[in-house]
């Protein structure tokens, strides 16, 4: 019986260590970690299918440039991933301990597959079907450096005509364990 969790073991360490350094933002691989662990359930897709749109709205752009005209003018700035799937996602049990809040992510990617802006929203509730969520958009990479609000508003600074080649949606059902 040893030698057989002792392979285990081994088996598990080996495939862990193959995956590379994880912590690294620039690797390129998706890792999907389903039967990797002993004793535990399989990590499941809490969703099917989804639509994913991006809302774009104007910001008024004072102009403090006075060479240029002197009236203001607007930015087309895109504020938040709208979310929208068929499939319920179901919340935290009332009699149930919560581990964590489910979780929506929207990614948006450029040609090089790295992030430029991203935004998340948590449903500790979980997700009626058919329901259309906003994700705001929080945090953008610019010239400048990050751009990053903590209030839950849109972070203003993703321009439309930014080079978004991918959106990524990322779904977290909530985690619970009962009593």
């Amino acid at each position: 019986m040893q030698p057989i969790i002792l392979l285990g073991v081994a088996v598990a360490a080996v495939a862990l260590i193959g995956t590379g350094f994880l912590a690294d933002p620039w690797n390129q691989f998706d890792l999907w970690v389903q039967q990797l662990g002993w004793g535990e359930n399989k990590l499941m897709a809490p969703i099917s299918h989804a639509t994913v749109d991006l809302e774009v709205k104007k910001i008024v752009n004072d102009n403090e440039t006075p060479d240029l005209f002197a009236d203001d003018y607007f930015d087309n700035v895109i504020q938040s991933c709208s979310f929208h799937s068929a499939d319920d996602i179901p919340g935290i049990p009332e009699e149930a301990t919560p581990i964590n809040d489910g979780l929506i992510i929207c990614k948006m990617l450029d040609d090089r597959e790295l992030a430029i802006a991203e935004g998340k929203l948590t449903i500790p509730g979980g997700y009626d079907s058919s329901d259309h969520l906003f994700v705001p958009i929080q945090q953008c990479i610019t010239p400048e450096g990050v751009v990053e609000t903590t209030d839950g508003s849109p972070a203003n600074c993703l321009d439309v005509q930014a080079p978004i080649h991918h959106v990524k949606l990322v779904v977290e059902a909530p985690l619970w364990e009962m009593q």
